[in-house]
């Protein structure tokens, strides 16, 4: 079950996905191909560094190999893509994952033009994105993919067929990175939505509120913690936020709290206002709990599938 009462449950989804991904890589692993993953990371930027150790975490769960290139601040973008380059030419490794941001003089596009298509799982190459574009692709961007996971389980929990129940649906972005924002137009074009992009600019003009107050399915990814209220949203919609920020927390005056250690609390919240949102829309993702827990996951199962591909050949 993805929804206890409006609550998308990414968290029981990932357990789901989990379980069947390892049972995936162990027949892959018995068939003689063990599905192998690869991240590089360049700098010591904190959540990156944090997100390598969780895609190790992961992997080693599911029975993945795990590979890794760590690489100091002061590297050159060719010294990062000799690194990717040299991870492609690895037959162990069936998914490469490069890891952003890179440092300040790293060129993202010098290194993403050197990672291997074939071994490209989060759709970060230009010729895997140029796909996804025409309507073609070889891979889905995880983080999108969670997404459309989730409203589809969901669907298919009210007993719609998944693949159509976004037929005409006013579904609305607000965000467009290259991550999240531009490829979940095209993952809802896919699915004959109705898609509008939202953005600063929309923001500058003063019409934001009136885009996402018409969206049937409101996806949010824009980086400010909980800016999307209540009042911004179609009483009854589907709410998906993609959203991670860390706050402080605050007591009843509005103080922080401090822990045994004299430091200030902090806690994890998304784009959203949840505890309002949730009041007024039919269904919505939580943060934590919701999108991200589904995100490696499909990460993985990219690999898992680039890595049968690689068995076929």
């Amino acid at each position: 079950m993805t929804a206890v009462g409006n609550l998308i449950d990414g968290a029981a989804v990932a357990v789901q996905l989990k379980a069947e991904l390892t049972a995936e890589a162990g027949a892959l692993t018995a068939a003689g191909v063990r599905p192998g993953i690869a991240t590089v990371l360049a700098g010591e930027d904190y959540g990156a560094r944090m997100y390598r150790r969780s895609i190790e975490r992961i992997a080693a769960e599911i029975g993945l190999v795990y590979r890794d290139v760590t690489l100091p601040a002061d590297v050159s973008a060719e010294a990062v893509a000799d690194g990717v380059r040299a991870l492609s030419g690895d037959q162990e490794i069936h998914g490469i994952l490069p890891l952003r941001p890179f440092p300040a003089g790293v060129s993202e596009g010098t290194v993403l033009d050197a990672l291997d298509p074939a071994k490209d799982i989060d759709c970060l190459h230009p010729a895997n994105a140029g796909l996804l574009a025409l309507g073609r692709p070889s891979v889905y961007p995880a983080t999108p993919w969670a997404c459309f996971d989730l409203l589809e389980r969901y669907f298919a929990g009210q007993g719609l067929d998944p693949r159509r129940a976004f037929e005409g649906k006013e579904l609305v972005i607000v965000g467009r990175s290259n991550n999240v924002g531009k490829p979940a137009y095209l993952l809802a074009l896919e699915r004959n939505a109705t898609p509008t992009t939202v953005h600063s600019f929309t923001s500058r003009a003063g019409t934001l509120d009136a885009h996402t107050r018409r969206a049937d399915i409101l996806i949010v990814a824009m980086g400010k913690a909980e800016f999307v209220k209540a009042s911004m949203v179609k009483p009854g919609a589907i709410v998906v936020d993609v959203g991670v920020n860390s706050v402080p927390v605050l007591d009843a005056s509005g103080q922080p709290v401090l822990d045994d250690r004299g430091r200030p609390k902090r806690r994890t919240v998304g784009d959203v206002a949840f505890d309002e949102v949730r009041q007024v829309a039919a269904a919505v993702t939580p943060v934590p709990g919701g999108v991200g827990a589904v995100t490696n996951l499909l990460l993985m199962k990219n690999v898992i599938r680039a890595a049968a591909h690689a068995g076929r050949r």
